[in-house]
């Protein structure tokens, strides 16, 4: 990068960042004899011909925003939220104004789609672990016994392949711009709880679904956010304030029973229909009633900025690293098809 360039590069942890990224240009850099300065409280290194890098985590995407940058390097970007690539593509404000993405592909997921689909700004390599002339001739050979011939293809070959076995396929859901006498629907939202910030712990998901007089099921609308208990219940009663005409389930497991309870007693939420759900048996049978109903072209979601995400979740369901969204499109399904005060999952 040339003299007086800021860039930032960027893990989705701070461990990630310690263990992979920083580790390597330290050793690059120390062989060089370029650094002139590193603050490890800060996380900035200055190099020879006043070139800063800066160096930080994906945890909270919005605390990277502010900055004006000349370049950025996002390291294993599949494992960030998107959110973070929209942020951080704003702060290039300064020459000479370019990014890398380099990653372990996860699927044709919001990576494949914008450096497919983008232009001719952006450019894709695909590198095989077997060009990397530092590893040992058995390297490549045990990977191949190891993994299937999916995983071998996304692993060691860098392609990027939806997962064979999935229970979803994206071409199965269809989408609207809006959705016919909606305000004549029976609305449920579902809530599964998990009240942590950590980077790998679960999302507390909700999604909002009826069907329409023909059988289908309606999506409008899926979330998902990491944030501790006084943060996720504010979003809740903003969320059920905003649609009072829509039930509200919420998971009786860990600490949603007690949430529940809070929620039922906060007077600003009397008007709200609350309901606690016992789930029995796995995710994967819960989750199989909507699957094939989508199967069968009767699954239509509202077109929104979370389609991306929650498809990428489905078609990497039930061996993806998350599923809390596909958990709370489940629990809703269920809501609607019990329609009782017996809530739960059989």
């Amino acid at each position: 990068m040339p003299p007086g360039s800021v860039g930032m590069i960027i893990a989705p942890t701070n461990q990630m960042l310690r263990d992979g990224a920083l580790r390597t240009v330290q050793t690059i850099a120390n062989q060089a004899g370029i650094i002139q300065d590193y603050n490890q409280t800060y996380g900035e290194m200055k190099l020879l011909g006043d070139r800063t890098i800066k160096f930080r985590s994906a945890d909270a995407p919005d605390r990277l925003r502010g900055a004006n940058l000349g370049w950025l390097w996002l390291d294993e970007a599949a494992l960030m939220n998107p959110e973070t690539w929209s942020i951080v593509i704003a702060t290039l404000r300064e020459q000479p104004g370019k990014a890398w993405i380099t990653t372990t592909p996860r699927g044709r997921n919001w990576i494949y789609e914008l450096w497919t689909q983008g232009g001719e700004d952006y450019a894709m390599i695909e590198s095989r672990t077997a060009d990397n002339i530092y590893l040992h001739d058995s390297f490549v050979e045990i990977l191949r016994r190891t993994y299937t011939a999916e995983q071998y293809a996304q692993e060691s070959e860098g392609k990027f392949v939806d997962a064979a076995g999935a229970l979803f396929r994206r071409d199965w859901f269809q989408y609207v711009e809006y959705i016919d006498n909606a305000e004549r629907m029976d609305w449920y939202r579902y809530y599964d709880l998990a009240a942590s910030v950590k980077q790998a712990a679960d999302y507390t998901a909700s999604a909002k679904c009826a069907f329409g007089d023909d059988g289908t099921l309606y999506i409008a609308d899926v979330t998902r956010h990491k944030g501790e208990w006084p943060d996720i219940r504010r979003q809740i009663m903003q969320r059920s304030q905003d649609e009072p005409r829509v039930v509200i389930g919420i998971e009786e497991s860990l600490h949603g029973l007690a949430g529940l309870q809070e929620l039922r007693r906060e007077p600003a939420m009397a008007s709200i229909t609350f309901h606690g759900v016992v789930a029995r048996g796995d995710k994967r049978a819960r989750a199989m009633p909507w699957a094939a109903r989508a199967e069968q072209g009767k699954c239509a979601l509202l077109r929104g900025d979370w389609n991306r995400i929650f498809l990428d979740e489905c078609v990497s369901f039930p061996i993806g690293v998350h599923d809390d969204m596909i958990d709370a499109v489940s629990g809703a399904v269920h809501m609607i098809g019990a329609r009782s005060m017996q809530w739960g999952y059989f």
